[in-house]
């Protein structure tokens, strides 16, 4: 149990749901700052938590959700309170535009996108990202996941001294970099759904071994969906259950970085989220579609240097089948990828990103 420090900042962390992934950040933050995570939804965290959690009330009308009064209250307990600029969250956003005394900042993705909306810096502003924009400028100090977001907002004249970047990620287990070696698998670890595309990978291997390739590695699938059961009967049917193993859902972290460290490639054809990170910093090279479903994690991968990008579903059989003749080129990706996670991506990091806005707003001589 952590011992709070009385002379510690007081920080309110607004979410929706308590996701163990980030217990490892929330934690890192609560060694610099009295951290409370206040949700409204579910507690999902697993690990132990050194900071405090709070379960708000509240209440839908259709997508939108709204708190009781007493949520002003709550937030006036706090030197400063972190808010995702959600717009279904009608009193989190209400906050920039209310009198207060409490530093606020907003944490998020930098730009609204979804499995609907893609992730695309490139496209025309809406009104309603005028209005996300609004939401943040507003704020002491602006958080991103991934510093290309504030080009989205160049041309609204953002103040970049109030931007910061808590690097989106994952924790992992410590590796053995012995076992990067022995490596011989073709890995798929997600939620097994249409959106993903795993048909894509799995006709793309079924293609290369029909080819009668005898150094084609197994092909591992990892989770559940709805999908799984229309999976497992392609390989029942054609009796591929010697080259294609499906494990189901597994939450043991210790036994996904056995798996990651047995893989030569990561592949998820039309979804790249925190999978990326997670494969990288077991040194797996991620390979995805270029115009993958993301929310900004694609952009960490760096085509032919620690990853993939690729167009067409030929690409993808020409990718399988070249990592059964140059394993050593994706062993020096996976070596790439897992530098580019040490230097660039560990919860350290992303937790830092967190603690230097938050010093910036306690602050007072930037203004």
């Amino acid at each position: 149990m952590q011992i709070v420090d009385s002379e510690k900042n007081k920080v309110l962390l607004l979410v929706g749901t308590l996701s163990n992934y980030r217990v490892p950040i929330y934690n890192l933050i609560s060694e610099k700052y009295d951290l409370t995570v206040a949700y409204d939804v579910k507690d999902e965290s697993k690990h132990e938590c050194y900071f405090k959690k709070s379960k708000l009330k509240s209440y839908k009308i259709s997508s939108l959700t709204l708190h009781t009064l007493s949520f002003y209250t709550l937030c006036k307990q706090y030197d400063a309170v972190i808010i995702a600029p959600d717009m279904h969250y009608l009193m989190y956003v209400s906050l920039p535009f209310i009198p207060h005394k409490y530093k606020l900042l907003t944490w998020s993705i930098g730009i609204r996108a979804s499995y609907t909306r893609k992730y695309d810096l490139q496209r025309k502003q809406t009104f309603l990202d005028k209005v996300f924009y609004l939401i943040n400028a507003k704020c002491d100090a602006i958080i991103f996941y991934m510093r290309e977001a504030i080009d989205f907002y160049r041309s609204n004249g953002i103040n970049t001294d109030k931007v910061f970047i808590a690097h989106n990620t994952v924790e992992v287990l410590p590796i053995d970099k012995n076992q990067m070696k022995n490596k011989n698998s073709v890995l798929f670890v997600g939620t097994l759904y249409k959106e993903k595309n795993v048909y894509e990978l799995i006709n793309a291997y079924i293609e290369v071994l029909q080819t009668g390739n005898e150094n084609i590695p197994t092909l591992i699938i990892v989770g559940d969906g709805a999908e799984y059961q229309n999976i497992k009967n392609i390989v029942d049917t054609n009796q591929l259950s010697k080259h294609i193993h499906l494990l189901g859902r597994i939450t043991d972290e210790n036994v996904l970085r056995d798996l990651f460290s047995e893989a030569l490639i990561c592949v998820s054809p039309n979804q790249a989220g925190l999978s990326v990170l997670k494969s990288m910093g077991y040194g797996v090279p991620f390979i995805t579609r270029r115009n993958a479903i993301t929310g900004g994690e694609i952009l960490n991968i760096q085509d032919g240097i620690n990853g993939i990008l690729y167009d067409k579903y030929e690409d993808l059989v020409d990718i399988i089948s070249d990592v059964t003749i140059h394993k050593n080129k994706y062993l020096e990706m996976g070596k790439n990828a897992y530098a580019y996670y040490q230097e660039n991506a560990t919860p350290k990091i992303m937790a830092n990103g967190v603690i230097d806005a938050l010093e910036y707003v306690f602050n007072d001589n930037h203004e």
